[in-house]
């Protein structure tokens, strides 16, 4: 990062040295040549407009790239585009002797550029919103500053929420009500981050519409040496509207700082605050050359003043465009070309192979093995992240193949994932403890992804099918696994036996090694159960599940035994809420209520009586201070 950063400061430098020499030479120029300048300087210009509308293209070509969707890549080629808008039209500054032009540069150029900021906030707050919750954005690191900067977060992001659901309201024609898709965590279109987008731009857009349609306000071309045809633009209302404009230009672009400032829950690549803060440095170190110079040099050299004012609109476009939409293009193209470099790797002859492993030869096994560990790991985590990001949105599929994508790091033989095949048993005892734990989560989290599709289409029984198959592989994985005594913290397979108790519940599935479905579902229960012995609330739900089991097959004595045991652990007010957040449903207070009924059956009315007022009285109260 600090190496980045002193090679921005070198370009910056080389920047201003290249400008000020640049000025000298058009300044030392006879004023009157303006059509060589004028050539050229477009010339200059419209190779700058091309390579920013190239870039423009390229992000949409590679719109439905995985890598590119999560940034958002209409939204960036739209920044790249209203920055190419504002970098043409910067020639306007060359034609001073025009009215036409002096009346049309400051509204192009300063729309363009509010436009850019309006961008930025549109995006930092459709992804803050699908990532974080309210609490999240509120949430500070640490100190009282923190929390004031939270505060100030959470109050913009309701206000840009606010405007989307006036979008909503106004584009159904009040069908849907302001409010009724409330809340930080909800989907967000692109047509709800342009309607911010467009409604933030309105105080800009008005005051440039009052700019051209008062004569007044309105810039026109004044000679200011005649005979000499020296031409300025000026407005009768001198330079408040100007600076008005300039002032309205900025604020979009501290309100995205604001936003991308660093927040729980929001990962550190998804935020832009290092590109927009880099953009504005290298801008205000050319700002402090360009505009200086303007005022010494008056304007008795049109031809410099304008090359000095244009360099200013670019030096604040231009970084912008680099450090937000390029580097982003360039991330995906390099890592379409490493994709190829691994496939055209795979297809070489073993003494070509050997050749390019030259270079690790002089590392020891064990070095090279944590070195590949490594890497896999740090891809693992960031394409867990895009994975997660894409399940939010409601992208299951695109979150699906992103979980596949990990999957086949961990394939020792380099083939792809495949989701009827899974691990061979080598493999799974190569894992080692962090590497388990990746695959293990994985599994679970594609299994639910696969329960989800499921679920929204019953018919399909491929998803079905993936789904039990995903489970059954983590929980066998796990169990396999020699790496799992290595674990400091065995929780992270709870989830699989909480899911594959949903699953014995709402699908129909094949268990396997020919055991019998309640074979199997009791082996799961003692399972769950002897995993948890020592994690308290963990325990009451394996318990749950084992008693739910076993009131599934009819085994009602065992199961109020195995109720008895809960009782003796479970607390509401402890456990009650952990459960809520680990499992979604608190299933120990069902079960508890649930069991009233197994003991009227045997008929053990006062026992089933005192159980059903300490619900009523005890639990439900709870329950319903958690909203349940």
């Amino acid at each position: 990062m600090k190496a980045q950063q002193q090679h921005q400061r070198y370009i910056a430098a080389g920047g201003l040295t290249l400008l000020v020499a640049l000025a000298v030479v058009i300044g030392s120029v006879d004023s009157t040549t303006y059509t060589y300048f004028r050539v050229c300087f477009g010339v200059l210009l419209f190779m700058i407009c091309v390579g920013q509308l190239k870039v423009a293209v390229d992000l949409y070509k590679h719109r439905n790239n995985l890598l590119l969707q999560l940034f958002q890549p209409d939204s960036l080629s739209l920044f790249v585009a209203a920055g190419a808008i504002a970098s043409i039209a910067s020639l306007l500054f060359a034609f001073s002797e025009y009215d036409a032009t002096c009346a049309l540069r400051q509204p192009i150029i300063l729309t363009s550029i509010t436009f850019m900021g309006n961008i930025l906030i549109g995006r930092a707050w459709r992804i803050g919103s699908i990532i974080g919750s309210t609490t999240t954005f509120a949430a500070s690191a640490s100190g009282d500053e923190m929390d004031v900067l939270g505060m100030s977060r959470l109050k913009v992001m309701n206000a840009l929420s606010t405007l989307s659901q006036l979008g909503r309201y106004v584009g159904s024609c009040g069908r849907e009500k302001i409010g009724s898709n409330s809340g930080i965590r909800r989907a967000i279109t692109f047509a709800d981050s342009n309607f911010v987008v467009v409604v933030l731009l309105i105080p800009q857009l008005v005051l440039q519409i009052v700019n051209l349609s008062v004569p007044s306000v309105r810039m026109g071309s004044v000679e200011i040496l005649e005979g000499e045809r020296h031409y300025t633009c000026e407005s009768r209302a001198g330079p408040y509207v100007l600076m008005v404009g300039i002032v309205l230009a900025a604020i979009p672009f501290g309100i995205s700082l604001l936003i991308n400032v660093k927040s729980k829950g929001v990962p550190d690549k998804f935020r832009e605050l290092d590109g927009i803060a880099a953009s504005m440095t290298s801008s205000l170190w050319m700002l402090l050359a360009t505009l200086p110079t303007v005022g010494m040099i008056g304007q008795t050299q049109p031809n410099a003043r304008a090359y000095l004012l244009a360099a200013s609109v670019l030096s604040f476009v231009l970084p912008l465009s680099y450090n937000i939409a390029l580097t982003r293009l360039q991330n995906v193209t390099m890592s379409t070309g490493h994709a190829r470099d691994d496939a055209k790797s795979k297809e070489k002859p073993p003494i070509q192979r050997q050749s390019s492993m030259q270079t690790l030869s002089d590392l020891s096994s064990s070095q090279r093995q944590s070195k590949r560990t490594s890497q896999i790991l740090k891809a693992a985590e960031e394409t867990a992240v895009m994975g997660k990001m894409f399940g939010t949105m409601g992208s299951t599929l695109k979150a699906v193949a992103m979980n596949r994508d990990i999957l086949t790091l961990f394939k020792v033989e380099g083939d792809d994932y495949s989701w009827e095949a899974g691990f061979t048993l080598s493999e799974i005892y190569s894992l080692g403890d962090k590497s388990l734990e990746v695959v293990v989560k994985t599994l679970i989290g594609s299994s639910k992804l696969w329960q989800r599709i499921f679920f929204s289409n019953p018919d399909n029984e491929e998803a079905k099918r993936r789904c039990v198959k995903c489970c059954m592989d983590a929980l066998d994985i796990f169990d396999r696994a020699p790496a799992k005594k290595q674990l400091s913290d065995r929780s992270i397979i709870y989830p699989g036996y909480s899911l594959m108790s949903i699953i014995a519940k709402t699908m129909t599935y094949v268990p396997p090694n020919n055991m019998s479905r309640e074979a199997f579902e009791l082996s799961l229960g003692e399972n769950f159960v002897k995993e948890t012995h020592y994690q308290q609330y963990h325990h009451c739900r394996a318990l749950a599940f084992q008693a739910d089991i076993m009131r599934k097959q009819g085994r009602y004595k065992d199961a109020l035994s195995v109720i008895d045991v809960l009782k003796t652990i479970y607390d509401i007010q402890l456990h009650s809420k952990v459960l809520m957040k680990e499992y979604v449903s608190d299933h120990c207070t069902e079960i508890v209520a649930a069991s009233t009924f197994w003991l009227h059956h045997y008929g053990r009315n006062e026992e089933a009586l005192r159980l059903c007022d300490h619900v009523i009285y005890t639990m439900l109260p709870e329950m319903r201070q958690l909203n349940l």
